[in-house]
């Protein structure tokens, strides 16, 4: 009975694994409680969100801008914001170059996709590789895959990362 019961709560959990992971992402931006990478996730903000910047300055390891969202308030890194006419926005993720989608975080992962040059990517969470590298989870035409974080950029932003 017991490994009846373990059996179904795995199969359930690798079930909702997956179907989290092929979710569309959208390219967040965190926004936290201070200027800096130490301080806590408040929100998350897809790209696309108009905010109303309060004040931009230097932070831990970069520039930090002071927002509010609607009822969020808080700080994002400079370089995920842009701009579209006079708003400023959380700023799209594009490709800057020709690049591999891999099915994991490194180039010893099978590749699943090829994506062009100055295409438009949902970027999700980043995770560090070997060496210095860090890799990146994409959704591009419904493919989920890893590329390296330093082949994306924000479309437009203000301050680049």
């Amino acid at each position: 009975m017991l490994k009846g019961i373990f059996a179904i709560v795995a199969a359930a959990g690798v079930l909702c694994g997956a179907s989290a992971f092929a979710d569309p992402i959208t390219s967040p931006a965190n926004v936290r409680s201070g200027p800096s990478p130490k301080w806590r996730v408040i929100a998350s903000l897809p790209e696309g969100t108009d905010v109303q910047v309060i004040d931009c300055g230097a932070g831990w390891q970069r520039d930090w801008c002071e927002i509010q969202a609607g009822k969020v308030h808080g700080f994002v890194a400079a370089g995920v914001l842009g701009t579209v006419g006079n708003n400023v926005i959380v700023a799209p993720v594009q490709t800057n170059t020709d690049v591999n989608l891999y099915k994991g975080p490194g180039p010893n992962y099978r590749v699943l996709a090829k994506i062009p040059e100055n295409t438009t990517v949902n970027q999700g969470a980043c995770v560090p590789g070997w060496g210095e590298t860090t890799w990146c989870v994409v959704n591009h035409a419904g493919i989920v895959g890893y590329v390296l974080e330093s082949q994306l950029t924000r479309v437009g932003s203000l301050f680049p990362m």
